[in-house]
């Protein structure tokens, strides 16, 4: 008798506990994740003040998580590397006619690209070769050693100074020292600091951005320059804050493969030690806030208004997968929260219908904030990329 008496108490207790955790959300929230635009997504909402996990549908399954995988190619080079951190690109003379040295330390900001100099006032790759012309107006012909910068940099150059056919681009070899080469500096670029450029590829999603920071990572964390060498590296560096990494498996630093996956669950783990390690709050402060900044300013305007400035997330979307992934205010609690739908349908037309279903579910739960909660901050919006 007294037997079932105790397993009757811890039944009522167990009840009682997910009745409060039920209540605690309205109905609607639910049906909004079983929108059918959503086709069975994976979702985790934790209370930030108690790690609470307060709603789960599929949280443990490897999802093809779209460009909310920038938020772990970020992390991984905020890990490695101080946020004031900026890098530099210079051309020198050597001591041979025609022939000229450029040395960087693989700065992830450089472009080729005149629409994204002039946007986002990149450092702008051409002009250093340029500069190398301009130094001497006989030359016809030069030769461009260089070191520290990388290959695919060098091939945009190419393709954007059409009329330099007459470069010839060798890198240097290896176990060679630079400084022996060089003699006089003539040009030089230089990155604006690290945060920008996490502020920068969160914000507005720039995938060639992303995949340069990630592979960054590898370089300075000592992985090979692979997609193996890149998932390790992404894998080692949140793995040492404690996130558990079951399942994850990451093609690319961009999102844009539908072979990476990676669960609700470790997305939510890191984005809660996003919110704390220091290291990490460039990420925190510069995702997009719903209907005001980067990737998510036309978003929650019509969907669900009343998250206007209550949502900070990153978006993610390729075919056949939305996502978003972040913080939301709801009074006096902050939650993370995480969507990953990747069976949606493949059209613009469900894949926004899949977006408005995941406004809407966070529109059920937002509050504005009560004293002594910090409302998200508004960024302005200049040039936009891809979500």
């Amino acid at each position: 008798m007294k037997r079932l008496l105790i397993v009757f108490f811890i039944i009522t207790s167990l009840s009682i506990q997910t009745s409060y955790a039920l209540e605690a959300l309205p109905q609607s929230f639910a049906k909004h994740v079983n929108s059918k635009f959503l086709s069975n997504p994976s979702v985790i909402l934790v209370d930030q003040a108690n790690m609470q996990i307060v709603y789960q549908n599929s949280e443990n399954r490897p999802r093809t998580p779209a460009s909310v995988l920038k938020i772990f190619s970020t992390a991984a080079i905020a890990l490695t590397l101080d946020s004031k951190t900026t890098f530099q690109t210079s051309l020198y003379k050597t001591d041979k006619k025609g022939v000229f040295v450029l040395w960087g330390d693989y700065d992830p900001w450089i472009t080729s690209s005149v629409r994204y100099r002039d946007a986002n006032n990149r450092a702008y790759m051409p002009r250093l070769i340029k500069a190398a012309f301009a130094s001497n107006k006989k030359l016809k012909k030069i030769t461009l050693i260089y070191k520290g910068v990388s290959g695919s940099d060098i091939y945009q150059a190419k393709k954007a100074l059409k009329r330099r056919a007459s470069v010839a681009y060798k890198p240097i070899s290896k176990g060679v020292e630079v400084e022996s080469l060089i003699t006089e500096k003539i040009a030089s670029i230089e990155s604006p600091p690290l945060e920008k450029m996490i502020r920068f590829a969160l914000l507005y999603s720039d995938n060639v951005l992303s995949q340069k920071l990630a592979m960054l990572a590898a370089r300075k964390n000592g992985f090979p320059l692979t997609k193996e060498g890149l998932n390790q590296t992404i894998k080692s560096k949140v793995s040492e804050l404690g996130v558990d990494t079951t399942g994850m498996r990451f093609i690319d630093g961009s999102g844009l493969s539908n072979r990476n996956k990676v669960s609700a669950s470790t997305v939510s783990q890191l984005l809660l030690k996003v919110k704390i390690d220091p290291r990490l709050k460039p990420i925190y402060d510069h995702l997009p806030i719903s209907g005001e900044s980067g990737t998510l300013a036309s978003r929650f305007i019509e969907t669900a208004p009343q998250a206007i400035g209550l949502v900070r997330a990153k978006t993610g979307s390729i075919r056949g997968t939305v996502s978003l992934a972040g913080f939301v205010t709801s009074g006096e609690k902050e939650y993370v929260f995480v969507v990953l739908a990747d069976g949606v349908g493949r059209t613009r037309s469900l894949q926004d219908a899949a977006r408005r279903a995941i406004d809407r579910m966070l529109g059920t739960i937002t509050q504005p904030p009560v004293t002594g909660i910090t409302p998200p901050t508004p960024e302005s919006t200049p040039f936009t990329t891809t979500q």
